[in-house]
């Protein structure tokens, strides 16, 4: 029952907003066509890409300095590590290792390592005007396996570097730039890595900057070198450019837009879109059986009952308005032809019928069903047929009305 009148309610409003439901179901059909259409004609997209590391190599220093002179401060044989500076007094002899290895799936490579201590002089911009070079250590492994580590050992006489450095300069005069003392690790990595062939050179720099009665000590102690590459992402969707999921809701909003258009405008162009009068008014009864439910009871009245007085009442809300008058239920009884509803009330009987709307429609309904047989028996016959038929339903009404 509700289901009924919920599609009679919405037949209603299809009937009301008829052209904007049209316009609407237009729209999306457009838009289910260009989603289509957009995704068969798509321009194949470019593939995917990404990076990928392949190798990689890491290295860097590590340094100390050993207390050799007594002092208030540190204890004899104290070793600092890794400090920014350093007291020349106290600690004179800078140690270290420089440290390298690399990483990657497979490899089989051979590493040859060159330090040297450098003395050069340098401006701002990083140009250099000379520099004086001495072999530190050096160093080669064959075969190094993935992971690792190649380490030399160094050990730097951080007086001796400054009067290196003084002699120096006293014998130029005049220099450009600045004179710095720096440590060089020339590392050559040839072999094989993860497949392909390979002649990598690396470079890594610890300074060493003497100071009267202090020295700094600054170079890098992990640093990284990453080889890439770039691979093609196989993905057949992307580079055909077409996507399914869009295709099949484009046809499902087409389809479906196209088919209830074609349903809407169908009822409309019948009159089978709004709901009838009949329709309308079976809605409003049942909207007023259920408000009044709690007046209202099922049953069936006996026979002798009306043979009372019967006093006719025009809607259902009035009726009940007797019953709260006259303090009685009313009492609802089913018939072939629909429901009635009554109140007994010393010796009257009030009554609504809501059936009687129903019935003239059901008889106007079959008056043009027989008007439409009519006219279907008589356009099957011939022009001569129907003439005969008429002349002899004329001679019946002659007859009868003799």
């Amino acid at each position: 029952m509700n289901s009924d009148r919920a599609g009679i309610r919405a037949r209603a409003a299809l009937d009301q907003w008829f052209v904007l439901v049209v316009v609407v179901l237009l729209a999306l059909s457009a838009f289910g066509g260009w989603m289509t259409y957009s995704a068969y004609a798509a321009e194949p997209e470019p593939a995917d890409q990404r990076t990928v590391e392949v190798w990689s190599t890491t290295g860097g220093y590590q340094h100390s300095a050993t207390v050799q002179t007594p002092n208030p401060v540190f204890e004899v044989g104290e070793e600092l590590t890794n400090q920014q500076l350093y007291y020349t007094r106290l600690m004179p002899e800078l140690e270290g290792e420089f440290n390298y290895r690399y990483d990657g799936a497979d490899g089989d490579v051979d590493v040859q390592t060159t330090l040297e201590q450098e003395v050069r002089s340098v401006d701002s911009d990083g140009n250099e005007y000379w520099s004086v070079t001495e072999p530190v250590a050096q160093e080669r492994v064959e075969g190094l396996e993935p992971g690792d580590a190649q380490s030399i050992d160094f050990t730097v006489d951080v007086p001796g570097v400054a009067n290196e450095t003084d002699r120096i300069e006293s014998s130029l005069g005049s220099t450009p730039g600045d004179i710095e003392t720096v440590l060089v690790a020339r590392v050559t990595v040839s072999g094989t890595i993860d497949g392909e062939s390979v002649e990598h050179r690396d470079r890594y720099e610890l300074l060493v900057e003497p100071d009267g009665d202090t020295y700094s000590v600054d170079g890098p102690m992990n640093e990284r070198y990453a080889e890439e590459r770039t691979e093609t992402v196989d993905d057949d969707d992307v580079a055909a450019g077409f996507e399914p999921t869009d295709a099949a809701g484009g046809i499902v909003v087409l389809l479906t837009s196209l088919v209830a258009l074609g349903v809407l405008t169908t009822k409309k162009y019948r009159g089978s879109l709004a709901p009838s009068q009949a329709e309308l008014e079976a809605v409003q009864r049942e909207h007023e059986r259920e408000q009044f439910d709690d007046w209202i009871t099922r049953g069936v009245l006996p026979d002798e009952v009306f043979t009372k007085p019967r006093v006719s009442v025009d809607s259902l809300e009035g009726l009940v308005d007797v019953a709260i008058d006259c303090d009685k239920r009313v009492i609802e009884e089913q018939t072939e032809d629909g429901p009635s509803y009554w109140i007994v009330d010393d010796g009257v009987l009030y009554v609504y019928e809501p059936v009687e709307s129903v019935v003239e429609e059901v008889e106007g309904a079959e008056d043009d069903r027989d008007k439409f047989d009519d006219a279907d028996e008589t356009a099957g016959l011939d022009s001569s047929e129907a003439a005969v038929l008429g002349n002899a339903e004329e001679e019946s009404v002659s007859q009868e009305d003799d």
